[in-house]
């Protein structure tokens, strides 16, 4: 069974590594280590220049993750379910699936101002189970490499009934009616080669 608490604290640590403050922290940090180091090994100027310029990067890379993380962790956490469904998705566009039931889904969770109305007062449970699903589905495909693909259509169903079922619902539906047919499938996911499908499918190759 997923833990929530346990899916929430690594989403926290990917963002950290790989949201936008991160990555632009990580991409700006070469060019002060250069700058600091021409300024110590030459005469190009007073040393504590260099310096201070990799303090000011570092200092300002520090502040865009940290805003990133106040942000995702904001609204019930939306911000985070949204990064996930949108890496989830990146996932499995890179198996070859195209999906626009799923591709709705994750508009709907950036775009939505119904949908940020509602995480500024409460969380969706159903809106969460199906992230945690689809990550949890998506990350078992990827695994399989190129044969990932049947593995994810083998297995979506559940998910991509319930992303259907949401879009005809208002949000107190969707938390009577979706709820529990989705802590059900948490409950017992598929594994990783479950029924030995990799032995099936690759033979098949």
């Amino acid at each position: 069974m997923l833990n929530p608490d346990a899916w929430y604290r690594k989403q926290v640590w990917q963002l950290l590594w790989q949201g936008p403050g991160a990555v632009s922290a990580f991409w700006s940090m070469p060019l002060a280590l250069v700058g600091a180091a021409l300024s110590l090994a030459g005469n190009t100027g007073p040393a504590w220049a260099g310096l201070s310029m990799l303090f000011a990067n570092v200092s300002l890379g520090a502040l865009l993750i940290l805003i990133d993380e106040l942000c995702a962790c904001r609204n019930h956490n939306l911000g985070l379910l949204r990064f996930s469904a949108a890496r989830s998705r990146d996932r499995i566009a890179k198996l070859g699936i195209r999906s626009n039931q799923i591709d709705q889904f994750v508009y709907a969770l950036w775009l939505s101002s119904e949908l940020k109305y509602k995480f500024k007062n409460s969380r969706l449970e159903s809106v969460e189970l199906m992230v945690f699903g689809l990550d949890l589905l998506s990350q078992i495909a990827s695994r399989y490499g190129r044969c990932g693909r049947r593995v994810f259509e083998a297995n979506q169903d559940p998910i991509v009934s319930a992303i259907q079922l949401f879009e005809c619902m208002s949000f107190a539906e969707a938390e009577q009616m979706l709820v529990e047919p989705l802590r059900t499938w948490l409950k017992d996911p598929p594994e990783y080669d479950p029924e030995g499908w990799a032995v099936s499918i690759y033979g098949e190759s």
